[in-house]
């Protein structure tokens, strides 16, 4: 009875929140139901309405087929692994890149960032992310992919799918920024587009700035860091770093 009161409430709002669950049933109803209880009535009601976590994965498959006959020269690329039932596999990462934002890539400086997020879903994948700038200074996505970890295999997976597609080689000098993470530092390595003979890898300053502020807790200080970090003169650099080093 609850999951049906919820269904309209849940196709307006895919986000609503449990606590709204149980106070709603207590304004509507008169009566208090546990966390559990609201937690299960939501449950049912998003599965009746978005259907289930496994479906929505099963879709995605005819999802690309459909988004690549839409947008015509759209790649995707797919890494299964195999199961014990003949002719299932698990999804283990996809790759896609849509053609107009691979061909823009032609038209930009050749620096390129990547980064990543959570999906906060029953299945905890990451989304990888290339992105650039263009002659506009706006920023443009080029490639995404979903991954099952932040680990060596799947960035280096991701990296050669990122050369493989722009069509980079050694005549490319590519300047690449990221965030320190360990996977993605050890994967650069085996990909010839972006070892540091072919380019250059730098450190996203944003990031730095959080784990220097998450280690010394003082804005002061993190703000100096950040004008050291943007600092493009040597001596003004170097000023900077005393009044940190005082």
């Amino acid at each position: 009875m609850i999951a049906t009161h919820l269904l309209g409430i849940v196709r307006q709002d895919p986000t609503y929140n449990i606590k709204y669950v149980q106070q709603n049933v207590k304004d509507s109803f008169g009566f208090d139901i546990s966390y559990h209880k609201a937690w299960h009535a939501l449950k049912a009601a998003g599965e009746e309405v978005y259907r289930t976590w496994e479906s929505s994965v099963q879709k995605l498959p005819k999802f690309m087929v459909a988004l690549q006959k839409s947008n015509p020269g759209t790649v995707v690329e797919w890494l299964h692994l195999d199961t014990d039932i003949p002719d299932l596999k698990k999804l283990n990462y996809v790759f896609w890149a849509f053609r107009p934002c691979i061909e823009r890539f032609r038209y930009c400086s050749n620096l390129i960032s990547i980064d990543r997020t959570h999906l906060y879903t029953m299945y905890k994948h990451k989304l990888l992310v290339a992105i650039i700038l263009d002659a506009n200074q706006q920023i443009l996505s080029i490639v995404f992919a979903l991954v099952d970890e932040e680990s060596l295999a799947p960035w280096r997976w991701f990296l050669e799918m990122l050369a493989k597609h722009l069509m980079l080689d050694d005549d490319n000098r590519i300047c690449l920024i990221s965030s320190r993470h360990s996977g993605l530092i050890n994967a650069i390595n085996f990909v010839p587009a972006f070892t540091f003979s072919h380019g250059v890898y730098c450190f996203c300053l944003r990031h730095f700035c959080s784990n220097f502020n998450t280690k010394y807790k003082n804005i002061q200080l993190k703000d100096l860091y950040w004008r050291a970090g943007a600092e493009q003169n040597d001596r003004k650099f170097e000023r900077i770093m005393e009044e940190i080093r005082d």
